[in-house]
Parts: structure tokens; C-alpha cells; sequence
């Protein structure tokens, strides 16, 4: 039995951490030196594996930081990481401290840190004690309290990324203004104003996420800003929205290519899960090579179909022209395609003299991240 029976949407969303702490760890690490990674709802939750801890955000962090610290260690010998983790609930701080307590010389590379309390209480402890160059905020908590714009906004900064988990499947009872409780809960998700102008607009759950990425954005200063849905397994439904926010176009590039991972894989889990196991019997191994569209794969689709028209809607807003890493970044907040397949697109534009073909002029067959894309006049 798989570690994640009946918890497939969490596989998933650890699945998107775990491919994206990789790249993510390895580049700030050579790049920054050091690292802080920043957990404000940490558990241990519902996980299985009580030694290790192998399916919570906890077990891999600190793994995956670990791996990270002794490769670049390799060059640099004074690269560190460092994980805090937060926890209310005594039962799970106990599972944190006694797993900490009992794995720390395990880890050696990682400095790890626990606080126990209210993630909004204790958010200024948590800002000072992150001293490295770069923090990623990692933020999953179990409703949609204690993580108020005010105190994202303790972390906000140059050298930041954050991940929160908009979960849909709590927040959809407070979409509309009859619900006793929306403006409560949509004042502690996006502030005061924007949470009162949604209302006076008729709130949708689509509605709501895209404000809240544009909160992220404007309110607190990111420069770019996705997310990424996760599918309930058992129901045609999102379960859980993964908000994303950095200031680097290659977040969004990192971001997204987590994502075709782990959610292609989750499409393809949930197939399985739905197919009777004497229908498993007839495919047998055949069943491997088949091409297994779920809701994830189907959007993927969608989106490639708009992408020329995206591209051209992002150029012509440029006069000036935009960077191609930033051209990708900035249709990549709406269109969930990885940078490969946006190139492909700006290549077939200038094909069709739509476009201009910088790369050309220096060997190139592909756009290169540098590369100014403009109209063609």
C-alpha cells in the first residue's frame, strides 16, 4: 500500500515541493550561499511514516536541504541551509520536537529550528531568526486562518518566494455574501479592502483566488504570481489551489516544471484509482504506455492553444520589447506550460513574420533568456 492510500492530492502537493526545493535548493545555494526554509504550518499531520517523516514537508525539506548543502559543500565550503518550523497544536509539536531530538545527526548540514505557537504570533521570532540570504515561506495550513496578508508581508523581500495552499475546498462555503461568515473569511485571507470590493462584486471561488495573487502581487510586492491545481482523486473537483509568488522569472519556470511533474503523475494516479482492478487485468502492461488525460493535462491543452494569442497580447503591451525570460514568467502566472513549449510558440510567431528573431543572430534556433522579443514593423 502506498504511503499516500486515499491521501493522493497530498502526494501531489508534496510531490510539487520535492521537485521544486531540488533545482530551487541547488541554484540559491551556489548562487546566495545559504538558504532558510520557512514552515508556518508544519504538523506532522496524518503522516504514515513516523520515523522519518519521508511524507510530510518536514522529512523532505530537511532531506532534500540536505542533499543540497553536502553537493554545492563540494565548491563552497560555507553553504548552509537552515529549516524553522512552526506548529500550534501540541500533539504535532511533540511529533516535531521528538523527530528533530532523535534525527538532527542525520542532518547535520541543516540548522533546524522549531517554534511553537501561532504562526501570525510568532512571525517577527520567525523573520529574525532567518538570517540566511534567500527564505523560501512554505504555508499550509488546515483552514484559512493565521496567515493574514500582514504577516506574509514580515517575509516579504527581494530574496523571498512563497508557497501558500488556498485551500478550495474549505473556502468554496464562503464564496458568497449569503454565508454568515465570508467577510470574516475574506478579510483574513486578502485585508480589508480588497475583501469588501470582492463582496460588492459577487464573490466566486475564481474570483477570490485571482485576488488573492494579485494581493500578493501589488499588496505585497511580488512581481509574479501563479497557481497550480490539484485535483481531488475521488471527485471531479480542485482540492487544493498552490498560490505561488516570486520576484525571479525563473521561479515561475522552476514553479511550473514542478508542476508538469508532479501533477502529470497525479492525472495518472487518479486513472488508476478509478479503473476496476479486472480492467487493470486487461490492460496489463500495455496500461504504462497509455496517454492519460486527467483535469491537470486537459487544462495543459487548453492553455497551448491560447499561447499565441498570450505572446502576442504581452509583446504589444512592451513597445520596448521583453525579455524572453520575462515574456515566459509573466504568461506563465495564467498558463500552466513549461518555457520549452513558450519558446517553441515565440519561434512559430517569427516564423510567421509576426515577431522578431533576435536569437538568430547568434546561431541560435531558440530564443535565448536574454533575447528582447518585439513585433515585427
Amino acid at each position: 500500500m502506498s504511503i499516500y492510500q486515499n491521501r493522493e492530492q497530498t502526494e501531489a502537493k508534496h510531490e510539487i515541493l520535492r521537485r521544486y526545493l531540488v533545482p530551487f535548493s541547488q541554484k540559491i545555494l551556489r548562487g546566495y550561499g545559504s538558504l532558510d526554509f520557512i514552515d508556518g504550518f508544519s504538523g506532522p499531520w496524518d503522516n504514515r511514516d513516523e520515523d522519518g517523516l519521508s511524507d510530510t514537508s518536514i522529512g523532505i525539506a530537511v532531506q532534500t536541504l540536505s542533499d543540497a548543502v553536502e553537493d554545492v559543500q563540494l565548491s563552497n565550503p560555507m553553504a548552509r541551509a537552515r529549516c524553522i518550523f512552526n506548529e500550534l497544536d501540541p500533539a504535532a509539536f511533540a511529533k516535531l520536537s521528538d523527530f528533530v531530538d532523535r534525527r538532527a545527526s542525520d542532518f547535520p548540514l541543516v540548522d533546524v529550528k522549531i517554534f511553537q505557537g501561532r504562526f501570525e504570533d510568532n512571525a517577527e521570532a520567525i523573520r529574525a531568526a532567518s538570517t540566511n540570504k534567500f527564505r523560501l515561506l512554505f504555508v499550509d495550513p488546515k483552514g484559512y486562518t493565521g496567515f493574514p496578508p500582514s504577516t506574509l508581508a514580515t517575509f516579504k523581500g527581494r530574496r523571498t518566494e512563497v508557497f501558500v495552499n488556498v485551500m478550495r475546498s474549505f473556502l468554496t462555503r464562503f464564496v458568497t455574501s449569503a454565508h454568515a461568515g465570508s467577510a470574516a473569511a475574506l478579510i483574513e485571507l486578502l485585508g480589508d479592502t480588497r475583501a469588501y470590493r470582492l463582496l460588492e462584486k459577487g464573490v466566486s471561488i475564481e474570483r477570490l483566488e485571482e485576488e488573492y495573487l494579485e494581493m500578493l502581487r501589488a499588496d505585497l510586492g511580488y512581481k509574479y504570481a501563479g497557481l497550480s491545481p490539484i485535483h481531488n482523486p475521488d471527485r471531479n473537483e480542485i482540492h487544493f489551489n498552490l498560490a505561488y509568488a516570486t520576484n525571479h522569472p525563473l521561479g515561475m519556470e522552476v514553479m511550473r516544471d514542478a508542476e508538469f511533474g508532479a501533477l502529470s503523475e497525479h492525472d495518472r494516479r487518479r486513472y488508476q484509482k478509478s479503473v476496476h482492478p479486472r480492467q487493470m487485468d486487461f490492460f496489463g502492461t500495455s496500461e504504462g504506455q497509455l496517454e492519460i488525460i486527467g483535469p491537470y493535462l486537459t487544462a495543459r491543452r487548453s492553455h497551448q492553444k491560447r499561447a499565441a494569442e498570450e505572446i502576442m497580447a504581452v509583446v504589444q503591451r512592451s513597445p520596448d520589447g521583453i525579455r524572453f525570460d520575462e515574456l515566459v514568467a509573466t504568461i506563465q502566472q495564467s498558463l500552466f506550460l513549461r518555457r520549452t513549449e513558450l519558446g517553441d510558440e515565440v519561434v512559430s510567431l517569427a516564423g510567421r513574420g509576426v515577431l522578431e528573431a533576435p536569437w538568430k543572430e547568434f546561431g541560435k534556433k531558440k530564443p535565448r533568456k536574454e533575447d528582447v522579443i518585439r513585433c515585427r514593423n
